[in-house]
Order: structure tokens, then C-alpha cells, then sequence
């Protein structure tokens, strides 16, 4: 009789260390379960709002836009080429 009550007690004391750690794990798991959610779903919607600013077509357009720069650029180098081809005639001709 006292042997079972003890084989009691210590069926007891293993359930109840199992229920802790059970426990543990799931004040662990459960923030960890909602951060994940969260993140998801904030990368979802923002990645759908930014695909959505990006192709109106004022945006667009001002995004395709070359910079002034880049329009003065290009046109040196054009004269150059222009220069250089000019200059490669002068000597193919000599």
C-alpha cells in the first residue's frame, strides 16, 4: 500500500514537471508565433503598398526621369564620339 502511494506521489511529480516545461515552452513559443505573424503580414501589405506607389504613373514618370546629369553627360560624351569620329576620318584620309 505505501509503495503504490509513493509510485503516486511520484507519477504525480513527473506530470507536474512535465506541465512546467510544457508550460516554458509555450510562454516561449506563443511571442515568438505572434512576432512571426506580425512580420508576415507587415511584409505582405508592405510590399503590396509599395508595388502600388511605384506604378502610378506620375511616379513612374518621375522615376524614369533622367537627371540633369545624367542629360550633360551624355551629351559631351555624343560630341566627343562626334570629335573622335571626325578626327579617325582626318587621319584614315593622310
Amino acid at each position: 500500500m505505501r509503495g503504490r502511494r509513493w509510485e503516486t506521489e511520484v507519477i504525480k511529480l513527473l506530470i507536474h514537471s512535465y506541465f512546467n516545461i510544457v508550460k516554458r515552452e509555450m510562454i516561449d513559443m506563443v511571442p515568438k508565433a505572434i512576432s512571426l505573424t506580425l512580420v508576415n503580414y507587415s511584409k505582405e501589405n508592405l510590399q503590396r503598398e509599395l508595388l502600388q506607389e511605384l506604378y502610378k504613373p506620375e511616379v513612374l514618370d518621375e522615376l524614369l526621369k533622367e537627371s540633369d546629369y545624367v542629360v550633360s553627360r551624355r551629351k559631351e560624351v555624343q560630341s566627343m564620339v562626334a570629335a573622335l569620329n571626325k578626327a579617325e576620318e582626318i587621319v584614315a584620309a593622310v
